[in-house]
């Protein structure tokens, strides 16, 4: 009886698990396992579930005691039948109690039995742990892990390790197997043990190996080599994880060279130029040339044949300096029609020299019959004093002069392309654009205009369509009714033409002329809808030319008419569609036969 006074007197007051805790968490702890069942065995009392039974049999026995004798005496006032009676309640009591006492006994026993060890759920997670991070290092194409011994001997591999192995080393590795004789070069098994010595020295680190000799097949593995410690802190053993970080590596490389080169041409780009630019000032690069070059007439190009044939044009370029220069200084693209060379030990007539190269090569260079023409400029720096961005001013100033010289001649040889390329596309609008010039020479005279504007005129009616060459061939060459869209596309082109002409020449006329030669005399025409005096007269002049020709010549939505049939047309618009004094001018032309125009035959 001492004992377990003893055990219970421990639980209630000396458990460690509670030790050094108030009074009152003794207590909430000591009579929680009455109320709440324990789910580890840790947290399992004995003393508990014996103590709840006797607490249990207890009461009942009292109430039975008090209750049943009262109700008996109540009932049974005979002393015989109280004596009967009193032996059949002993009985039933003992039987109830001794039932009872076996159930709850062998509930709270099987309870016991059926409690978790917490070392059983430890060991459950960590199985369950092991087996999860097994599977990833498993299951991964591009993760090796191994570890080692200190004789350099293997305690573990992943497949992935042992598969490479087999297919570098032609060797199968295995528990207890030495790393080191499974590499074939003496150099390579060093290097290794090098590497493994610092990671058994209780170094960390890691190193990152380069493998295949070609761009395509070259692969980056990054190893993280740490020692394996025991519980005094001395290295048993390595551990080592080999990543394969080749994506990452060569996403590392793709943003270098993007952010040092021009992706068009390949150069170098302007901000790699600038960083060359510091590090050649240096006295011992003396002289230092500079070379700027700019291509000619490339706007014109980009709105006449597209922005495609623009960037053929600068790489066609790119080449020809890249090769001209021969290795020779850096090459790169410095703005978005320019080029630069920085020429460290080399003179301004190297420099010239280089130039005339370059040139000489240019000239035997075409992209669809379009010359690739550049204007250049050289300054040298030769004196350690002078900056080297003043030599790069000068060399602009230079290379702007040759421009102005040479862009004119340029832009001239261009618009004679584009006029080629559009009638070898379609042969009837070569037909038509000489014809609608001659005549507007010809009204232009009867107008009274002086001989500088009627050589504009022709010149202008024999360009005005010059921008159907950024217009769809299938829309030109079209026999069948066109959408609105496509009539809006078509209708585009007298402002495309009026920008190629623009950037071609300086006479201001002859662009508006071409902007606005389907303006009509009360305003229904475009692009601007202009009417009356705002149309500037070669534009009048230009649109019953066009007109008349559209109405002679062969077109396959409409029949032809005759000359006087277009010239009854032409007058019946007369201050509705074109300007009156032009048509009269035109009719006195026309029905005179006073133009040497060959007849259609296309």
């Amino acid at each position: 009886m001492k004992n377990r006074f003893a055990i219970l007197r421990g639980v209630f007051f000396m458990s460690e698990k509670h030790k050094g805790e108030p009074l009152s968490k003794r207590i909430s702890a000591f009579f929680r396992p009455f109320f709440v069942r324990a789910e580890y065995r840790s947290d399992f009392i004995a003393v508990v579930p014996a103590l709840k039974i006797t607490l249990i049999y207890l009461l009942i026995s009292v109430i039975w005691i008090i209750v049943s004798d009262k109700v008996i005496e109540t009932l049974l006032p005979n002393h015989h039948q109280l004596v009967f009676v009193s032996i059949i309640k002993g009985l039933v009591f003992v039987t109830a109690t001794s039932l009872f006492i076996f159930w709850r006994s062998s509930h709270e026993l099987m309870h016991a039995s059926g409690l978790k060890s917490g070392k059983e759920e430890l060991h459950a997670e960590l199985d369950q742990t092991n087996t999860i991070f097994s599977a990833v290092l498993e299951s991964s194409p591009d993760i090796m892990v191994f570890s080692l011994d200190r004789d350099y001997r293997y305690t573990s591999f992943n497949s992935r390790h042992k598969y490479s192995v087999l297919r570098i080393f032609g060797k199968e590795i295995s528990i207890g197997a030495d790393i080191l004789q499974c590499v074939k070069k003496p150099e390579h098994a060093e290097l290794l043990r090098s590497e493994f010595d610092r990671a058994f020295s209780g170094e960390y680190f890691s190193v990152t190996e380069e493998f295949g000799e070609t761009e395509e097949a070259r692969a980056y593995w990054q190893k993280f080599l740490s020692p394996i410690m025991d519980k005094n802190r001395n290295v048993i053993g390595l551990t080592c994880f080999i990543l394969n970080i080749t994506p990452l590596k060569k996403a590392q490389e793709s943003n270098l060279y993007i952010s040092y080169h021009d992706l068009l041409t390949g150069l170098y780009n302007r901000r790699y130029s600038e960083e060359i630019i510091k590090r050649t000032d240096r006295v011992e690069n003396l002289p230092i040339s500079v070379v700027l070059g700019d291509v000619n007439g490339l706007k014109l190009v980009n709105d006449a044949f597209g922005h495609h044939t623009g960037d053929a044009i600068l790489k066609k370029g790119a080449d020809v300096i890249s090769v001209s220069s021969e290795g020779r200084g850096i090459v790169s693209r410095w703005g978005s029609d320019e080029f630069m060379l920085i020429l460290p030990n080399t003179s301004e007539k190297e420099a010239d020299t280089l130039v005339s190269r370059i040139k000489l090569a240019l000239a035997q260079t075409q992209v669809n019959t379009i010359p690739v023409d550049i204007s250049f400029g050289v300054a040298t720096k030769t004196i350690a004093e002078e900056s080297i961005l003043s030599a790069i001013k000068s060399a602009e100033d230079h290379m702007n002069k040759s421009k102005i010289a040479e862009s004119k001649s340029m832009r001239n040889t261009i618009i004679k392309a584009i006029m080629h390329t559009l009638h070898e596309k379609n042969p009837r609008e070569e037909a038509h654009s000489k014809r609608v010039g001659e005549l507007c020479k010809k009204i232009a005279r009867k107008l009274n205009l002086s001989e500088t504007e009627v050589n504009l005129l022709n010149l202008a009616g024999f360009v005005h369509d010059i921008g159907k060459i950024a217009i769809d061939d299938r829309l030109l060459s079209s026999t069948t009714d066109l959408s609105a869209e496509d009539m809006d596309i078509i209708h585009t082109h007298p402002e495309i033409g009026c920008r190629i002409l623009r950037s071609s020449y300086d006479i201001a006329e002859l662009a508006e002329a071409v902007l606005c030669h389907h303006e009509r005399w009360d305003g229904s025409g475009y692009p601007k809808g202009l009417k009356g005096e705002e149309i500037p007269r070669f534009a009048s002049v230009i649109a019953v030319a066009d007109s008349f020709d559209a109405m002679t010549g062969k077109r396959s939505y409409r029949k032809i008419l005759t000359t006087e049939q277009a010239a009854e047309e032409i007058r019946s618009g007369s201050g509705s569609l074109y300007d009156p004094a032009v048509v009269d001018a035109f009719l006195k032309v026309v029905l005179n036969y006073d133009w040497d125009i060959e007849p259609w035959d296309i």
